[in-house]
């Protein structure tokens, strides 16, 4: 059963939704204004739910909700301790608002990647590609006709060659910080996620990597090659205690990201920094100056949601244009405090791979480790935490990936078993250890 009930039907909505996709990247690649993307967020949720009523269906909904629920959790508890921080110091109505309205953001967010998962299925990503290229193409247009095609290639060529030590005007117009790091999401998918057509697959991945490239972070470099190799090492090391590892995984690299808040802290990074002639471009000031608001004890309990934007803001002393810390783990640590950033990095790195590990197999559990992996590799030097592209897209990646598992008996890689089966084989460990159980208590009954 799908959605759409005419192949008509269909294709005019994916001609739809590809235009939206355009608009809402063509918002992220800072050309039109940046509130448009996220009612065209809600706009498509309520096309879902007009599209629900008119032809539900009860299992994908379900499904969706699910993943909104084990995605937007973290925000909701940020901003519920937010609420309580905010109270108890009696801030003023603007206060809040402004703190509250990232949280409502990220829940459009995450509205529209349910939404769009439901009405397209499996098709959402290669979809959501085609938008993304048709933003990003028209920009990399319009700079390459101011710029000309001949010196917007030579320094193409150039940014490549030196790893983004030499960029020249026309390669600094593509750096679309937003959209990179989404392009980023893209070719970690279709370099770990086998699709049906290996060469739509091929052309997606040569797209992704194009674009990635032409933002260029260099960041994200690393990022999307550690994830993809982690990815396959998963899979072909295939641990056989996973929740486990992935305990063991958040627990030491929360420890190993406290130690590095520590080091910031104390001023031992920027001076090792220093040392080995690293430029921190500002954040050796960032560091220094936000240091002073928090400690690294359990009594430290934050100070809210944008605490930093606001007091950078309206502080006459701040000494930057920018109120960004670039620096996720700093940034929600001085904000939601020691408990709530402890609990977010183990749901984070552990309960979530957990759940979608028990429901979906462990493949797409591999997926969502390689996804985390890129994703707070990003939060060392950035402020990607609330970025439209990479939230959305990463999360629509691994619904995407368990709703192809969920939905289909064959699956494209013929090394899974499909999930019946392995739902099958669990149940049968389960009664087995429960006749066990039994076997034992009618024998202390005998005795």
């Amino acid at each position: 059963m799908d959605v759409f009930e005419s192949k008509p039907l269909k294709l005019v909505s994916a001609a739809f939704y590809i235009v939206l996709m355009f608009l809402s990247f063509y918002c992220a690649c800072y050309r039109l204004p940046v509130g448009l993307k996220y009612a065209i967020n809600l706009l498509i949720f309520g096309w879902a739910c007009a599209m629900f009523f008119l032809r539900p269906m009860f299992n994908r909904a379900i499904f969706c909700l699910r993943f909104f629920a084990l995605f937007f959790f973290p925000y909701l508890m940020f901003w519920m301790w937010s609420v309580a921080i905010w109270i108890s110091e009696f801030q003023t109505f603007n206060y809040i608002l402004r703190g509250s309205l990232n949280i409502f953001y990220m829940l459009t967010n995450l509205m529209f990647a349910s939404a769009a998962v439901y009405m397209f299925g499996e098709a959402t990503m290669p979809l959501t590609l085609v938008g993304m290229t048709m933003a990003n193409g028209l920009v990399a247009l319009q700079v390459a006709a101011s710029a000309g095609i001949g010196t917007f290639i030579s320094e193409y060529i150039r940014l490549l060659i030196t790893f983004a030590d030499d960029t020249g005007g026309a390669m600094r117009q593509m750096e679309l910080h937003d959209m990179v790091y989404g392009w980023g999401v893209m070719l970690i998918y279709y370099a770990i996620h086998k699709e049906k057509n290996h060469k739509t697959q091929a052309v997606c991945f040569l797209i992704s990597a194009l674009f990635f490239t032409l933002g260029f972070k260099r960041i994200a470099v690393p990022a999307v090659f550690c994830a993809a190799v982690m990815y396959h090492i998963l899979c072909k090391w295939r641990p056989g205690h996973l929740q486990l590892l992935t305990d063991v995984i958040a627990l030491v690299a929360g420890g190993c990201i406290f130690f590095y808040l520590w080091m910031i802290k104390s001023g031992l990074f920027v001076e090792l920094a220093n040392e080995f002639g690293v430029d921190l471009m500002y954040r050796d000031i960032l560091y220094g100056y936000f240091s002073q608001f928090f400690e690294l004890l359990p009594t430290y309990m934050g100070r809210g949601i944008r605490f930093i934007y606001t007091y950078a803001t309206e502080d006459p002393s701040y000494p930057l244009a920018t109120a960004a810390t670039h620096n996720v783990y700093l940034e929600l640590y001085l904000e939601v405090g020691f408990w709530c950033w402890w609990i977010w990095i183990l749901f984070e790195l552990a309960f979530r791979i957990h759940r979608v590990e028990e429901r979906y197999t462990e493949i797409p559990a591999y997926a969502l480790m390689a996804m985390n992996l890129y994703v707070f590799f990003t939060y060392l030097t950035d402020n990607t935490s609330f970025y439209y592209p990479i939230n959305v897209l990463y999360r629509m990646a691994i619904m995407v990936w368990c709703l192809e598992i969920s939905e289909n008996s064959e699956l494209v890689d013929p090394e899974r078993e499909p999930l019946a089966v392995v739902k099958e084989s669990r149940q049968k460990k389960r009664n087995k250890k429960g006749k066990e159980e039994n076997v034992e208590e009618d024998f202390h009954i005998c005795v």
